[in-house]
């Protein structure tokens, strides 16, 4: 049997298409989430806070946003100046993405948030870190992190936030609302979600069209719900949808490979 399997994925979506084609499945692709720049002019002052040494920590959350940051403040005049700071300030990090984008300049952080690299870990992380009064910069995407920036705060850290990009719509959301529509009429298998933001323009844009119960209806009975991760769960979760599929290891390969697995055993 060839699964309809529809995917929310935006940054890489052939690659994850691809790799369900090699599950023997018909992939469905529809770019839930676009990230939308932060004009360098705002992001003038904390960068310049950063690159006088006047912060204490860096935290960095995606490999992305340490590459929108870098493209700001070179737009600013200050990209050698951002890589140097880097190179003398502590570092922590989420997961392996910003410890990739990083090492281009062979900045090695000092500390870094265990799998499945979650706020939680890194929060757990730092607690062997003496904040009070320190001076914390923080990399949020997308949204502010608060989880963070409480935890933060409540161990007497002065954060600095700095949001190198936003979370919006895809400026065509022509193939989401066909994937709603199919997804709603019971015309898919599975829905593979890589992150959180996807399920919020998800539900949205199911409302805008009508389609909030059969969507829901859907996502808790027939349709296959595969998450990469324990934030993406949860937050499906949050809209009454049941997970059915979680990989040991968040990434978009043993994401489809547990997918195939439940697949397999179901059929069997």
């Amino acid at each position: 049997m060839t699964w309809r399997v529809v995917l929310l994925e935006s940054r890489w979506p052939e690659a994850l298409a691809e790799l369900v084609r090699r599950a023997g499945w018909e992939p469905v692709c529809a770019p839930a989430v676009a990230e939308i720049p932060t004009p360098p002019e705002e992001l003038a002052e904390p960068l310049g806070q950063l690159c006088a040494g006047e912060v204490d920590w860096v935290v960095f959350l995606t490999g992305v946003g340490v590459q929108r940051l870098y493209e700001a403040a070179q737009a600013l005049g200050r990209g050698e100046a951002f890589v140097q700071a880097l190179r003398t300030v502590a570092v922590a990090v989420r997961g392996p993405k910003p410890v990739a984008a990083l090492a281009r300049w062979e900045v090695r952080p000092q500390l870094s948030a265990a799998s499945p690299y979650t706020t939680a870990e890194l929060c757990r992380a730092l607690d062997a870190v003496e904040l009070a009064g320190r001076k914390v910069w923080v990399q949020h995407y997308g949204e502010p992190n608060h989880a963070l920036r409480d935890y933060l705060l409540r161990r007497g850290a002065a954060v600095v936030d700095v949001l190198p990009y936003r979370w919006g719509l895809p400026e065509d959301t022509g193939p989401l609302r066909h994937a709603v529509r199919a997804l709603a009429a019971g015309q898919v298998d599975a829905l593979v979600v890589t992150s959180r933001p996807q399920v919020i323009h998800l539900f949205a844009v199911a409302e805008q069209e009508g389609l909030l119960a059969p969507l829901q209806a859907a996502l808790g009975g027939r349709v296959v719900v595969a998450a990469v991760g324990p934030t993406t769960r949860q937050t499906l979760e949050s809209y009454g949808v049941k997970v059915a599929v979680l990989p040991d290891h968040p990434k978009m390969g043993p994401l489809v490979e547990a997918l195939r697995a439940y697949a397999g055993a179901r059929s069997g």
